[in-house]
């Protein structure tokens, strides 16, 4: 049996925004100061390191958007967001509402780019100017990559969420794709 890995990515991409919005639900139910209160993490708090994350998919995305033809749509979809590095403790979205209605189209967004890649581009080796040098990625490691990152993050504010004694439980891919 051989899998596609454009399925394997649309479900990743579904995944991706339905644990999302599972949760933001839990966030939801969590004093806004407490979102912001620095909880020990390299990125301060539970809307710094969403924040981090978020910025992360925006600069993938568009990097994807530059250099893959079907792709070409996205950098004008993401002009409003800027692609400086910022500090870890710089919040672009300052409060969980404005992070919410960005997460939203950002994750529309990453399930349309994984709808659109030409399946051939997959494979195509992408040369990218990175902070730290020129390097070579395969576009499906990039695309992996981004999920991957996404994933982890999500695990560091299940932590934090933890640590302030908020039940959690969003991550289970089972039952949602």
């Amino acid at each position: 049996m051989s899998i596609d890995i454009t399925e394997v990515f649309k479900v990743l991409a579904k995944y991706n925004k339905l644990t999302n919005q599972q949760m933001i639900k839990v966030l939801e139910k969590v004093d806004p100061k407490k979102l912001t209160e620095n909880l020990g993490s390299y990125y301060g708090s539970i809307l710094g390191l969403l924040n981090h994350s978020m910025m992360a998919d925006i600069d993938w995305m568009r990097t994807l958007g530059t250099h893959l033809s079907s792709l070409s749509f996205i950098p004008s979809l993401l002009e409003r967001y800027s692609s400086a590095p910022s500090p870890p403790d710089q919040l672009h979205w300052k409060t969980l509402d404005e992070y919410k209605t960005v997460r939203a189209e950002v994750d529309e967004l990453l399930e349309r780019l994984v709808n659109s890649i030409n399946p051939s581009q997959f494979k195509e080796v992408l040369k990218l100017e990175r902070r730290h040098g020129t390097f070579e990625f395969i576009t499906w490691h990039i695309i992996l990559h981004l999920f991957n990152h996404e994933t982890h993050h999500r695990g560091g504010v299940a932590v934090m969420l933890d640590q302030l004694k908020v039940e959690n439980d969003y991550s289970s891919l089972i039952g949602k794709v």
